[in-house]
């Protein structure tokens, strides 16, 4: 769409812009007290949310919106609050989300021998060699120890 096609009134600018508010902080409250304020008959904003052209500035708003960094800073905010009260989703989330909890991994072995046929020596020789190819993809690098069970 053509630049020139995006140009709003200044009456539905100010409409757009209310509208790229939160509801529960948007002042008026409520469109029909929007349209009275502004001399706006109620059903004209409808019409509004119908053109084009204001669809089109409205999308634009609302990508704005979402790459905005305060949003994005609003919801870690949100999710450390909660991680540090207890819920471990949300930490997980906030410690993935900024970087500081490594992404695990699983590691599958398929294998046509039993493991009760594999010492113990044989088992523990393998593992480590896997760990030692897996420990040099991952970062960061962790030691890797094995307990008897």
């Amino acid at each position: 769409m053509a630049k020139d096609n995006l140009l709003l009134t200044k009456e539905q600018e100010e409409y757009l812009a209310w509208l790229l508010v939160p509801e529960d902080q948007r002042e008026p409250r409520y469109k029909k007290e929007w349209a009275l304020e502004h001399g706006v008959h109620f059903n004209t904003l409808a019409a509004w949310e119908k053109k084009k052209n204001f669809i089109e500035r409205w999308k634009l708003g609302v990508e704005g919106l979402n790459q905005s960094p305060e949003r994005t800073q609003k919801l870690l905010e949100a999710l450390y609050i909660k991680g540090i009260s207890g819920d471990t989703k949300s930490a997980e989330l906030y410690l993935k989300a900024t970087g500081n909890m490594p992404n695990s991994s699983t590691l599958n072995i398929k294998t046509e021998t039993s493991l009760r046929d594999i010492s113990d020596d044989d088992l523990e020789t393998m593992l480590l060699e896997l760990g030692a190819k897996h420990t040099k993809k991952a970062v960061p690098n962790f030691p890797m120890t094995i307990t008897e069970v």
